[in-house]
C-alpha cells in the first residue's frame, strides 16, 4: 500500500514530467520559424535579444495568457506558459518589464485558468480526463483534498501543472466555490511572488546561462526528462 508521502511524490512527478519538454519544443519551433525566415539558425544571443524585444512590447499580455493557458488542464502540457512567466521575471531584471506587474499578470492568468478548471471538474470534465490517462493523478488529488484542503492547496498550486489538476479535483468533489476561490487565489499569488522574486534575483545568472550555455542547458534538460521517463517505465 502506498503511503501518503509516496502518493504525493507520484502526483508531483506525473504533473512535472510532461512540463519539462514543452519549453524545449517551443524553443525549437521558434528557432525553426526563425531559420525559415532568415535562412540561418539563430544564435543563443540572438534568441535572447528577440525575446527581450518581444517582452518590451507585449510582455504583460504574453505573461497573462501564458500563465492562463498553463493553468488549464491538458492544454498546459503542450503550452510552455511557465517559460513565458520565467522569462518575464528574467527580463524584469533587465528593465523590459516591471516585476510587480509581472507577478500580478502571472497570478491573474493562473487564477483565471484554475477557476475554469474548477468549473470543468464541477460539471463532469473529470470523467473525460480519465480517458487521457490522468485518472490516478486526479484521484490522488481528490484524496488529498478530502484529507486536508489547505495542505493540498499549499503544495498543489506551487506549479500550474499541479494547480490545474488540484483545481479540477476540487471541482469534481463539488467543493464550495466560496471556499475554493479565496484559498486558491491567495496561495497562487503567494507562490508566484516567491518564484518571481527568486527568478528576478537570479535573473542575470539565467541570462548568462541562456546566452552562453544554451545548448548545454537544453541537453541536460532532455537527459533529465528522458531519465525520469525511463525510471517511471521500469517501476511500472
Amino acid at each position: 500500500m502506498r503511503t501518503p508521502h509516496k502518493r504525493a511524490v507520484g502526483f508531483f512527478k506525473e504533473a512535472f514530467s510532461s512540463a519539462l519538454i514543452a519549453p524545449i519544443i517551443f524553443i525549437f519551433i521558434y528557432g525553426g520559424i526563425f531559420f525559415l525566415i532568415r535562412g540561418s539558425a539563430p544564435t543563443p544571443h540572438e534568441l535572447t535579444e528577440h525575446f527581450a524585444s518581444l517582452y518590451s512590447r507585449y510582455g504583460y499580455e504574453i505573461i497573462f495568457f501564458g500563465s492562463m493557458l498553463e493553468g488549464l488542464v491538458l492544454i498546459n502540457f503542450v503550452v510552455p506558459g511557465a517559460t513565458a512567466v520565467i522569462l518575464g521575471a528574467i527580463f524584469a531584471r533587465t528593465g523590459q518589464v516591471d516585476l510587480n506587474l509581472v507577478i500580478l499578470a502571472a497570478s491573474c492568468g493562473a487564477i483565471v485558468g484554475y477557476t475554469m478548471d474548477y468549473f470543468l471538474g464541477r460539471f463532469g470534465f473529470g470523467k473525460i480526463i480519465d480517458r487521457f490517462g490522468f485518472s490516478s493523478a486526479l484521484n490522488r488529488a481528490k484524496v488529498q483534498i478530502d484529507r486536508s484542503a489547505i495542505k493540498t492547496f499549499s503544495l498543489g498550486f506551487i506549479h500550474p501543472n499541479l494547480g490545474s489538476l488540484t483545481a479540477l479535483a476540487a471541482g469534481t468533489l463539488k467543493m464550495a466555490f466560496k471556499k475554493f476561490f479565496p484559498k486558491m487565489a491567495v496561495i497562487t499569488f503567494a507562490w508566484f511572488t516567491i518564484w518571481g522574486i527568486s527568478i528576478f534575483i537570479l535573473g542575470e545568472i539565467f541570462l548568462e546561462l541562456i546566452s552562453r550555455y544554451f545548448f548545454v542547458v537544453i541537453f541536460l534538460t532532455l537527459i533529465f526528462w528522458m531519465g525520469s521517463l525511463l525510471v517511471d517505465s521500469k517501476k511500472r
